[in-house]
């Protein structure tokens, strides 16, 4: 099963996967236009759409919500059969875009985003077949999870950006037991990872509204762990000064 944004079935892509033999779901996504498995996200861009999404900083914001919200992004960049398999100047479909600009943003968009991963493919049948060897053997995605990433949330986690660090943020959301609906009660609740850490099974719970999704995290967060860990933890505030 492929779960695919509405927006996508203007493009033939969902068609050429129907047909080799992958359950298509079309669904309205907030994040990425096409979800492979319950980690991989793919934002699928035309080479037009490329270049504009670069210069309006419109895929900045779309890698970051990516990044954010699932372990494997991917930003899948896919040319049409009738158009060269290249970025020499010549070939770019913008005439205020030249190759070294283009690759410079790319370059920049990947050092920032060091998860993201870029997918060149030469054609839609291409993609398709890319798509199946990446979804073989893995767990299918869900629409339920695939729609826990809503307009709102990512509203809220913007306002949030602005009161939390970044960095201990994205680190708590990775952990077990932490999603989308109780990563923000715990900032609430404790100053910092550390404070968190120190925290008793029935504060979580208190904290996370939930028993078992505290429990999942207490368990997690006891084991053994290195000691320059435990130095640099108290860093890692939530809040920013």
């Amino acid at each position: 099963r492929v779960i695919v944004d509405l927006r996508e079935f203007r493009s033939e892509l969902p068609s050429l996967i129907h047909r080799r033999g992958i359950s298509v779901q079309p669904v309205t996504i907030e994040v990425g236009d096409y979800i492979l498995t319950p980690e991989i996200c793919v934002e699928r861009k035309s080479l037009n759409d490329l270049i504009g999404s670069l210069n309006s900083g419109r895929l900045y914001n779309q890698a970051q919500a990516m990044c954010r919200y699932y372990k494997r992004p991917v930003l899948l960049i896919e040319f049409s059969q009738n158009q060269p398999f290249c970025l020499q100047g010549k070939h770019l479909p913008s005439s205020e875009t030249t190759s070294q600009s283009f690759v410079s943003k790319l370059i920049l968009l990947t050092m920032h985003f060091p998860r993201l991963r870029i997918l060149w493919c030469q054609s839609p049948y291409a993609t398709a077949e890319i798509f199946d060897i990446l979804k073989h053997g893995k767990e299918e995605p869900t629409v339920a999870e695939a729609q826990a990433v809503t307009e709102k949330e990512l509203q809220d986690s913007g306002k949030s950006s602005d009161k939390y660090n970044p960095s201990p943020q994205d680190f708590l959301l990775h952990l077990p037991g932490v999603n989308l609906k109780n990563y923000t009660l715990l900032m609430r609740k404790f100053t910092s990872l550390v404070d968190m850490f120190k925290a008793s099974e029935e504060e979580l719970a208190s904290a996370m509204g939930n028993a078992a999704h505290a429990k999942t995290l207490w368990e997690a967060i006891h084991v053994p762990v290195d000691c320059t860990a435990q130095k640099l933890a108290p860093q890692r505030k939530f809040r920013k000064k």
